[in-house]
């Protein structure tokens, strides 16, 4: 049986793929676990430094799983079918924003409902011309889950984010980078080679600088400035700590060439 989702690891990076392209990359029960299995996976393996989110086929996803929305209707199951397939794709993208190791995304053709929540919980998205945000949810009478209304909040603030769901918006891949859903914009073309550069670039920085770069990052909805300036003053003071740092200095000072250990 052909898997939802695949893993290839090499020098430091992983490529996670959604493999369902001819089910539209849904999000399926199937995929529900497979994808909860690897994300787990991945962050927790010391080899791996930087992981790279993608999609086999011209479809990124197609968000949740309308057959089984229908089958649980049908049996008059359907809360149970939302709560299993909403708390483990909740618990995915905990994971993938709590991960130590930086999380990249792209997005080369529609992205709707449910992957909108994981394309999103990306440190840095990338997305191209064939990229298309769907909101999908109010279309069927759903409420957005996996933190897709979390992200675009977070990204585009209140009153976008309301047009965006609220009217079943559709946002293409060169308006998301214009307007900062996503972190940059490539061409289909180049998207490929350019993501796996970044990937590749990142594997190989300030392995412990990078997570707390990114756990201060996410910390600072909602706190103060005094807050926030204490995070940034203990995670400065946790960096300059590591070897990686003294590497860094002594790097720029010297004008050496720079090649991080990862400690």
């Amino acid at each position: 049986m052909q898997k939802t989702v695949t893993i290839e690891k090499k020098d430091g990076c992983a490529r996670l793929r959604l493999n369902q392209p001819k089910k539209a990359n849904v999000y399926s029960p199937e995929m529900a676990i497979e994808l909860w299995d690897a994300v787990r996976s991945l962050r927790w393996d010391d080899e791996v430094k930087a992981v790279l989110l993608e999609a086999e086929g011209p479809i990124f996803s197609g968000g949740g799983d309308l057959l089984s929305f229908k089958q649980g209707l049908d049996q008059g199951n359907i809360a149970d079918t939302i709560e299993k397939l909403s708390a483990t794709l909740n618990s995915t993208v905990l994971a993938l924003r709590r991960m130590d190791k930086i999380f990249v995304s792209l997005v080369d053709g529609i992205c709707a409902g449910a992957g909108v929540g994981l394309a999103l919980a990306a440190d840095i998205s990338l997305a191209t011309e064939n990229a298309l945000f769907v909101a999908g949810y109010i279309g069927i009478g759903a409420v957005p889950d996996g933190g897709s209304s979390f992200a675009v909040i977070e990204a585009l603030g209140r009153p976008r984010a309301a047009d965006f769901f609220l009217t079943n918006g559709r946002i293409d891949g060169t308006k998301a980078a214009e307007i900062g859903l996503v972190s940059r914009f490539v061409k289909s073309s180049e998207a490929q080679e350019a993501a796996l550069e970044l990937v590749h670039s990142l594997s190989r920085g300030p392995r412990r600088a990078q997570a707390l770069t990114k756990g201060l990052l996410s910390k600072m909805p909602g706190l103060s400035l005094t807050e926030h300036l204490e995070n940034e003053r203990q995670g400065i003071i946790a960096s300059s700590g590591t070897r990686d740092f003294g590497i860094g200095v002594n790097a720029f000072l010297k004008k050496e060439k720079l090649e991080f250990c990862g400690e």
